[in-house]
């Protein structure tokens, strides 16, 4: 608490949680943070809300896979794919696609060309003023999507995604995406043996009936060959422009009466309350599918009745505070209802969402709970630990996943006593 008051009177000009993570001031304060390196450090346990899609390195994209000789980039002005879209393929996709090297080989200056592709699939400075961000970031998904998504750099990617992982002290992923080979999560099992996978099938809010019905169709089929590790089903997308829970509510039903036919369950992590209105009816109906966890809950402040619900039954409301903010939901975090949640004992997990187009991973989130919602060394162990207690696990997986938590915790423990140990001579020990 020391290393947090010294951090607050190093901030009190320009408190980064205040001010939105677009702007490179931000970073770049957080970045120089003693505050932050802790974070890093600290055993984050789970990450339970991200999609795989944009959780992965965007640097290493436009480093490695745009320099491939059959990587194209969209320049034309067709209103099907958006300008920049990015995109591997044996010829020329058609009208308006060139080869990123021709293009590149022609820029005045090929590290600023480089840096342009990097900005037009990530949120920065420069979407500051942008009427309607929600727009900007489902068009970056669509501009990115075609190297991501490809099969030829879908293992490579996962690897360094999952890598990454690791070294930011996380242990255990649910990704809204589709599931990857086993052999990648093996790979990644070298580095650290306790890391492990799951997936959460998933389809946009914006489909037909008939889509999402064929989307839970695959979803139980997946689950039926490998129930381990497709764990449940998701409805994602914008909430306020697109359909609600109760629009699919034929069609989930069905699904869940098919997989319970077939012995294999189909668990719900349903996107819900990600809006500022109240009228938002996508809670009660999370809560009324038996939702096992609530993505997002932003709204679920106005909702006194459903809180006490969430909080009676356990129910994860799965806490994405950045993502929140540069969507435009709570632009201070200070004002984020989360505190209002963890302070009423609801079962808070705090994820991180779509960290490679926000330009951030999940030590910033913490940097900003910690900062901007009261919290001490024990809200933060509590918060590592619900990623994995309100995780899609089995018991004993939990059991084991916890065990090597706490031996991580431990370790971590040892390690800021001895970083804070000459900074603060007369503070305590801090115990585990």
């Amino acid at each position: 608490m020391a290393l947090k008051q010294a951090e607050l009177d190093r901030t009190r000009e320009y408190f980064p949680p205040a001010h939105s993570f677009l702007e490179e001031k931000t970073k770049q304060i957080i970045a120089e943070s003693p505050v932050f390196e802790v974070m890093r450090r600290l055993p984050k346990g789970g990450v339970l809300h991200a999609h795989g899609g944009a959780l992965g390195d965007f640097r290493w994209l436009v480093s490695d896979v745009s320099y491939r000789p059959d990587c194209y980039i969209y320049l034309g002005d067709g209103p099907a794919v958006p300008r920049g879209a990015l995109r591997l393929a044996e010829t020329s996709p058609g009208e308006g696609w060139r080869l990123v090297s021709e293009v590149r080989a022609s820029a005045a200056d090929r590290k600023a060309f480089d840096e342009g592709i990097y900005r037009s699939i990530t949120l920065g400075e420069e979407e500051m003023q942008t009427p309607d961000i929600w727009r900007e970031f489902t068009t970056v998904f669509q501009r990115v999507s075609g190297l991501t998504g490809n099969p030829s750099v879908r293992a490579e990617y996962w690897r360094n995604m999952l890598l990454a992982l690791v070294d930011e002290n996380i242990q255990y992923l649910e990704s809204r995406s589709v599931a990857i080979e086993l052999s990648i999560v093996q790979d990644v099992k070298t580095r650290d043996p306790d890391f492990d996978v799951k997936f959460i099938a998933a389809a946009g809010r914006a489909g037909t009936r008939e889509q999402v019905a064929q989307a839970l169709a695959n979803a139980i089929d997946l689950r039926a060959k490998d129930p381990g590790r497709i764990v449940g089903f998701d409805l994602v997308q914008e909430e306020d422009r697109t359909n609600t829970n109760l629009y699919y509510i034929e069609q989930l039903l069905a699904a869940r009466r098919e997989a319970e036919r077939r012995g294999v369950g189909l668990p719900f992590y349903l996107h819900s309350g990600e809006t500022s209105w109240a009228e938002n009816e996508n809670l009660y109906d999370a809560i009324l599918l038996g939702a096992a966890r609530i993505g997002h809950g932003v709204a679920l402040i106005k909702h006194p009745r459903l809180m006490q619900i969430v909080k009676e039954r356990g129910i994860g409301v799965e806490v994405c505070p950045i993502s929140n903010q540069l969507l435009g939901y709570v632009s201070d975090l200070r004002n984020h209802p989360a505190i209002h949640y963890i302070n009423a004992g609801l079962p808070v997990v705090l994820s991180t969402d779509d960290p490679a187009i926000f330009r951030q991973s999940l030590s910033h989130d913490f940097y900003a709970a910690f900062m901007a919602w009261g919290l001490d060394l024990r809200s933060l162990k509590q918060l590592a630990m619900n990623s994995l207690i309100h995780s899609a696990m089995n018991p004993d997986e939990k059991k084991r996943a916890l065990a090597a938590w706490d031996r991580r915790w431990a370790t971590f423990i040892t390690w800021l006593n001895q970083r804070l140990e000459s900074q603060f001579p007369d503070a305590p020990q801090i115990s585990d």
